[in-house]
This record gives C-alpha cells, sequence and structure tokens, in this order.
C-alpha cells in the first residue's frame, strides 16, 4: 500500500511539474530557444504517467475496499471455493434449487478491520 500510494503520489507530482513546464516552454519557444526533443520527452513521460495513474488509482481504491471488510483479493476472486465465504440458501420446499451467495466471515466493521491492518494483528 505504501508503494502503490508513494507510485501515484511521484507521479501526480510530476504530472503538475510537466504540465507548469509546457505551459513555460511556450514563453521559452517565442524567445527561439531550441529545445524540441525536452519538450517531446516531457509530453510523452506526462503521457505515460497520466496512464499509470489511470490504472493504479482505481488498483487503489480496490485495497482501500478490500482493507475495510478484511478480505485479500483472492479470497474475493475464488470465494467459490472456500466454504467459510458461502451462504446456501434454500428455495421453497418441493424444489432442488440451490442458491449460493457471498458472505465474509471475517468482517468485524469498517474501523476494526482498518484499525486490525494498521496495527498487523
Amino acid at each position: 500500500m505504501v508503494l502503490l500510494v508513494g507510485f501515484i503520489t511521484a507521479e501526480i507530482s510530476y504530472i503538475l511539474c510537466s504540465s507548469q513546464f509546457a505551459s513555460k516552454f511556450r514563453v521559452l519557444e517565442e524567445n527561439r530557444v531550441e529545445s524540441g526533443s525536452i519538450l517531446v520527452m516531457a509530453r510523452s513521460t506526462l503521457l505515460f504517467c497520466v496512464l499509470q495513474v489511470l490504472w493504479q488509482g482505481p488498483f487503489l481504491i480496490w485495497h482501500v475496499y478490500c482493507i475495510c471488510f478484511n478480505i485479500r483479493t483472492e479470497e474475493w476472486v475464488n470465494w467459490k471455493k472456500y466454504p467459510e465465504f458461502q451462504l446456501n440458501a434454500s428455495s421453497l420446499s418441493g424444489e432442488n434449487y440451490q442458491e449460493t451467495s457471498f458472505k465474509n466471515p471475517h468482517n468485524k466493521g469498517i474501523l476494526q478491520n482498518v484499525k486490525e491492518f494498521l496495527t498487523l494483528k
């Protein structure tokens, strides 16, 4: 989580700095300073950082969600393989239909889950 937050912070900082550079570069261009390759590099790395933030932001939100509900990604994806995550509901009498839905036995409430995550219990 710390690494992911660090990446996102660094990339957003770079986006802000390079966009300021691009706006100031127009002033340099008016003074006929030859530095076209610098602008191309700034724009390409700006695009790269924007693309990185576009997937890392939802990735961070997903992990915060998992922390809040005390579940690992692997448990969420493969919950049908774990009997402790299954809640079986039978249909009305006379029918052989049984519905399985998700339940999380480890969820202790958002505040307690976050507290356990931060204290590494």
